[in-house]
């Protein structure tokens, strides 16, 4: 650290983050103040001007004394910086005392009052202020960055203890660990995202955090599949994608949190890592046209081998075009002809510039359009290239079934016929390799950083996953009794299934830019105009979080889906599938999943009523659970054990009727609505933590005791009858982008293979009806059914 500040003095200074750059908003308008008034002639100044200028002076000294104290208590904490941010400090505290001495007042033999100090003083002590400020807040920064460096250290061990584990009960107890560290992490990182001024960055971080969320359950499902199967080769290989996935991402994090810090930390390694895939067609060919462009200007603007090799990276840029085995033989000839056709016209337009350039002061008017040409078949170029990314998209959505392919893998999977499992493996390994070469072509016609960006994370996500399903359903046909190994191929069906629906959003939002509307969907705020009692109105506008309010819904989100895998896993504990706890306590793990997805924008729970009407469901589900575990506890012998269970118990009715409160709050308008949402989604998570603690004192008493619970009233409840099922309402349609009736089928079908449930074929149709009524979220009931709140 103690090259850090000299790095500072022999290089520009660099500023990354908002927070920073706004800290230096106050005091850049206090010093334009002073040095616009010493532009104004003297014999214009007055007292009362020269009053007021030396209150500013006094005014900017003190903010820098109160700054500098505070950076200097921030060293005392932080050894390793120290010397360097107290030689900063000093160097600021300096020139405060410099802009105070030249803003005080002087007066002459008359007793006049006059500032005897020039501009030039003036404008060199700002810059010192403003340089010695700026390097305090950088080296304060890198406190920042080295938090969550060590956070993700700490990650990264408890990371290789999960994976080094040999017991399911010391694997939970380690999960345990992980996920509060991933929940600290999440908080950091979010921040840090919020923070940084470059867009690609911020959406980099933001796909890095996205794949270590969706990991949690995939760490959970491929860990307990191979430490119930450790002799499977295909249960190890699947564990090891999942860790190498999540350390991919890790190390990801680490790289741009590091950019996004000092310039002391930048080096060509990690500029090359992060630059990576960052030019496109779009971006070279814009790149190019400027050059060609530049020559209206002067003909010597630009040179013939610079626009020879803008030229040649537009044209390697479409490479992925040309190579793609699924796009036709006349479409690869269309786009071999426009690269000739440039290539042509750039020879055309470098032989005017040069003409022109003899020419001298003469006018030459064949160069204009010649660069007119050029220009129409770069867009012509573009705008082919779209149409082909476009039309590949549309094929594959139209053709490929994933749902049904799916099931498929899952069933011959289970039932062991392996000449059938092969070829449906051939068919999804041909699919993913379509969907591969697809977000390839999507990236290159990507005009902004955030949906370039969101291409690459789906090509990542697709390559992972299918290697992760091949080897799930490997697994699954070594052991075709065992349930782990569904349970671990289910979740990964699910994840693939998500991640196509996904892929769609991605390509209607690549397409509306394409045409100009690049404005992204945003949720409905409460209530929905024309629907549940309010009248429509024409002047209605969806209201839309700033980024702050996303920031702190995710971050209560994440926490909330950590518990909920912490639940799933005290109830795979339970050797007895059908004990109504153990129903009940999956049930509202869903349902709060499905609360989760909200936070994401994902899922099901299109608009805030949406999530308020699942949580009400949820209170429901908790109600019910509570008066199970009340019968329960009256078959525990040991009174001890007993009232250990029922100081947990009383606690849950408790928040429900807490829940229920919030949910009675009225929401009108974004701030009352936002508010209420926060409480909900934190009155459901903490909530969660109690029911988790709940299920293991229930199944440590059972199995201390040897009991069986298993109630027969609670699958007659008509709270969760087949009239409460799922159907899409019109208007939720409406608001999705355009997919083919299979898709339609995959994002709102039945969760008949919902969080925790395993796969069995075997299951009669009556069990399987009964599982899925038992699962009260709203992905059953009915979107324009809402409960009367004022009942709660």
């Amino acid at each position: 650290m103690a090259s850090a500040y000299k790095v500072f003095t022999q290089k520009p200074l660099e500023i990354k983050t908002k927070s920073i750059e706004s800290t230096l908003v106050p005091l850049v308008t206090q010093i334009s103040t002073l040095i616009n008034f010493k532009e104004k002639p003297r014999s214009t100044t007055t007292d009362k001007t020269l009053n007021a200028i030396n209150r500013v002076g006094d005014a900017v000294h003190l903010a820098v004394e109160r700054f500098v104290s505070v950076g200097e208590a921030i060293a005392i904490e932080n050894p390793d910086i120290k010397v360097d941010l107290l030689e900063a400090c000093q160097e600021s505290r300096n020139a405060g005392e410099a802009i105070q001495r030249i803003t005080c007042v002087e007066y002459d033999n008359s007793g006049k009052p006059v500032c005897v100090t020039n501009r030039q003083s003036m404008i060199q002590a700002a810059r010192g202020l403003l340089s010695a400020v700026t390097k305090v807040l950088l080296l304060a920064d890198m406190i920042v960055v080295k938090q969550i460096i060590n956070v993700k250290k700490k990650v990264v061990t408890t990371l290789s203890r999960l994976e080094s584990v040999t017991s399911f009960s010391e694997f939970v107890k380690t999960f345990g660990q992980y996920g509060n560290q991933m929940v600290e992490l999440a908080h950091l990182t979010g921040d840090r995202q919020n923070d940084l001024k470059d867009e690609r960055r911020r959406s980099q971080l933001s796909a890095s955090r996205t794949i270590l969320e969706k990991s949690t359950m995939l760490i959970l499902t491929s860990s307990k599949t191979y430490l119930r199967h450790t002799e499977c080769v295909h249960a190890r290989k699947c564990r090891e994608l999942v860790y190498s996935h999540v350390r991919r991402a890790l190390d990801m994090v680490q790289l741009i949190v590091i950019d996004s810090g000092s310039t002391q930390t930048n080096t060509p390694t990690l500029a090359l890592l992060l630059a990576k895939n960052e030019i496109n067609f779009v971006k070279a060919m814009r790149q190019f046209e400027y050059g060609v462009e530049m020559l209206h200007v002067s003909p010597n603007s630009t040179s013939k081998e610079n626009l020879e090799q803008l030229c040649n990276n537009t044209i390697d840029n479409t490479q992925d075009f040309t190579d793609s085995p699924y796009i036709s033989h006349e479409q690869r000839e269309k786009v071999l002809d426009y690269h000739k056709r440039l290539q042509d016209e750039l020879a055309e337009v470098v032989k005017y510039a040069t003409a022109e350039k003899t020419l001298m002061n003469r006018q030459n008017d064949m160069l204009p359009v010649a660069i007119s040409n050029i220009q129409q078949t770069a867009r012509d170029f573009r705008r082919q290239l779209e149409n082909m990314a476009m039309f590949r998209a549309s094929e594959f959505f139209r053709t490929h079934d994933e749902g049904a392919l799916l099931n498929e893998i899952k069933t011959y999977s289970i039932t062991g016929r392996m000449d059938l499992l092969q070829e449906s493996s051939d068919r999804f390994k041909e699919q993913a390799d379509i969907a591969l070469e697809l977000s390839k072509l999507l990236r290159h016609i990507s005009s902004c950083d955030q949906l370039q960006v969101s291409s690459e994370y789906h090509d990542n996500m697709f390559q992972n996953l299918s290697d992760m399903i091949m080897c799930a359903s490997q697994s699954l046909a070594s052991h075709q009794n065992s349930r782990v190994p569904k349970e671990n191929l289910d979740v990964l069906c699910r994840f693939w299934e998500q991640q196509i629906n996904s892929f769609s959003v991605l390509v209607k939002e690549i397409q509306d830019f394409i045409s100009g509307k690049g404005e992204k969907t945003v949720y409905l705020s409460l209530p929905r105009p024309g629907k549940h009692g309010t009248t429509a109105r024409n002047t209605f506008k969806p209201t839309k979080l700033d980024s702050d309010e996303q920031a702190k819904i995710a971050k209560v989100g994440l926490e909330m889906k950590l518990v909920t895998s912490e639940v799933d896993a005290e109830t795979e504990k339970w050797d007895a599938p059908q004990n109504e706890i153990v129903k009940r306590a999956k049930n509202m793990s869903s349902m709060a999943f499905s609360m989760y997805l909200f936070t994401r924008g994902d899922g099901t729970l299109r608009t805030t009523q949406d999530l308020f009407t699942q949580a009400y469901y949820f209170v429901e589900e908790g109600t019910r659970l509570c008066t199970i575990v009340q019968e329960f506890s009256n078959q525990i012998p040991n009174s001890i054990a007993r009232q250990d269970l029922l100081s947990q118990l009383e606690k849950i009715p408790l928040m429900c009727h807490q829940l229920k409160l919030k949910l009675k709050m009225s929401a009108l308008g974004k701030n009352s609505t936002f508010a209420k949402l926060d409480t909900v989604i934190g009155e459901t998570r903490d909530l969660m933590n109690a029911v988790a603690k709940l299920v293991t004192t229930c199944y440590l008493c059972q199995t201390t005791y040897n009991m069986d619970y298993r109630s027969n009233q609670i699958t007659h409840d008509p709270m969760v009858s087949d009239h409460y099922q799922y159907h899409p309402h019109p208007s939720l349609i409406n608001s999705r982008p355009p997919l083919s009736s299979s898709k339609w089928h995959s994002v709102y079908r039945r969760q008949s293979f919902e969080r925790g449930t395993s796969f069995d074929i075997n299951d009669e149709t009556s069990s399987c009806k009964s599982e899925r009524a038992l699962r009260s979220s709203s992905l059953q009931r009915p979107i324009n059914y809402l409960p009367a709140f004022d009942r709660i």
